[in-house]
């Protein structure tokens, strides 16, 4: 087996681990997500597993799956649990990430849609930075800096480094672990104040 299927299958088990940790944090109400950004990333991911489930991309498919699986059920459980105050803006993200989603889908261009991938992943984590910022103990600052580094341990797993390959991880890698360190650096403030 070589390194990159190595480290492929490491980062499959890690986003197991990490979003089944998740989920149970919700369970126990020691967490609590902003059901908006699952929701965007459920559809945006849906979307992406379709795509590349079709176009044979292989083994590189399954961490899309795990994590389209587990954002699914973050957001039912987010809707079960009641997590569905949101205010204006909250709805505007919503609003915006599922237009881009429409405009992503209806795209043809492999830019386009790249670059709108990474506006709507911009739109769906803003609800959550926001509430976060006010309520920094009601995520998980580990979950996500783990999610991000997945993403890094999938990069040796390309056949292909291009625009068009690393735009989406790397945006992703980099909304991931700003919102962990600033979940990190609110807890310690709050703590201090």
């Amino acid at each position: 087996m070589s390194f990159a299927k190595i480290l492929l299958f490491l980062s499959i088990a890690s986003n197991i681990t990490a979003t089944s940790y998740y989920i149970y944090s919700i369970y126990r109400i020691r967490i609590k997500p902003h059901a908006f950004t699952f929701i965007i990333w459920s559809i945006e991911l849906g979307i992406n597993l379709a795509v590349q489930t079709f176009s044979g991309v292989g083994w590189g498919a399954i961490l899309l799956a795990t994590n389209f699986l587990g954002c699914l059920i973050v957001f039912l459980y987010c809707i079960k649990k009641g997590y569905i105050q949101y205010d204006k803006l909250d709805w505007l993200c919503l609003i915006l990430g599922l237009l881009a989603i429409a405009l992503w889908f209806i795209t043809k261009h492999p830019i386009y849609s790249v670059i709108l991938s990474c506006i709507i992943d911009f739109f769906a984590f803003l609800p959550s930075f926001r509430k976060s910022f006010r309520k920094p103990f009601e995520d998980s600052a580990l979950l996500f800096f783990v999610a991000g580094l997945e993403y890094l341990m999938t990069f040796p797993s390309y056949k292909v480094y291009s625009f068009l390959v690393l735009a989406y991880p790397i945006v992703v890698l980099c909304l991931d672990l700003s919102y962990a360190c600033m979940i990190s650096i609110r807890r310690f403030q709050l703590k201090n104040n």
